[in-house]
């Protein structure tokens, strides 16, 4: 090992090992979307052009195609989100956290309308960060409780100052898990349910934990099995504008 690595402190090691564990991720991901756009672009053309020479099996086959084509493109994206947490520049102002999780509520019901969502957000819930970021951080945990309820969706948002910090509780009345691999829900690509009762990527919450980090905050997790799980997100706190009006 050159004699800069061993001198250097571990700390610093860690991060570096970190950073370049993020371009390489970043890298990959980014390479793979021009042979899946190939994947896609061809499949849709042979479906147009060639689907209806194609018997019932072969329409199937296809089809499983270009969905597992989707799924990957939505993989490729959520690795990218992922990466970019960390090299994103950073806005560091007021933003109302309760606004975005609203919107992101909103967003999954005009995607899903036969699914009826129950979302009860607190005033005030203002912290100081980056919007985009944070945005990241709400859509990700409103995705996680709609992932894991079965029919209606049911979300209460309530959060409370403690001198600098806002703590954000999240709590759904989903599936919710075993407390014992509660460790595991904020690592990339760890699933406590199997994909028909929800699981996703496994990198959403990862997404949420990362964003807090970059905050200088935290957030752990809360559950029983079929009775729902609380998130607590603990950020900077901020005041609202208005109150710095003279």
């Amino acid at each position: 090992m050159p004699d800069d690595q061993r001198q250097q402190d571990p700390a610093e090691r860690l991060e570096q090992l970190l950073r370049q564990q993020d371009v390489f991720a970043y890298g990959i991901s980014h390479d793979l979307r021009a042979p899946l756009r190939a994947i896609e672009t061809f499949s849709a053309l042979l479906a147009r052009n060639s689907g209806d020479r194609l018997d019932e099996t072969g329409r199937d086959h296809l089809q499983r195609i270009r969905d597992a084509a989707a799924r990957m493109g939505g993989l490729i994206e959520l690795l990218l989100d992922l990466s970019r947490v960390d090299r994103a520049e950073f806005a560091d102002e007021p933003v109302d956290l309760g606004l975005l999780f609203g919107l992101a509520a909103a967003e999954l019901q005009e995607a899903e309308p036969g699914r009826c969502a129950h979302v009860e957000i607190a005033p005030d819930l203002w912290v100081r960060g980056d919007e985009r970021l944070l945005r990241q951080l709400a859509t990700q945990l409103v995705r996680n409780a709609w992932n894991f309820s079965e029919g209606d969706v049911r979300i209460v948002v309530t959060g409370e100052r403690d001198g600098g910090m806002r703590e954000v509780v999240v709590r759904d009345h989903g599936r919710g898990f075993d407390m014992r691999y509660a460790r595991k829900l904020f690592e990339p690509f760890q699933r406590l349910h199997a994909p028909e009762e929800g699981a996703g990527s496994g990198i959403g919450l990862a997404i949420a934990s990362r964003v807090a980090e970059r905050h200088g905050g935290r957030i752990r997790a809360e559950s029983v099995p079929g009775e729902g799980s609380t998130f607590r997100v603990t950020l900077p706190a901020a005041d609202a504008p208005d109150e710095h009006a003279s």
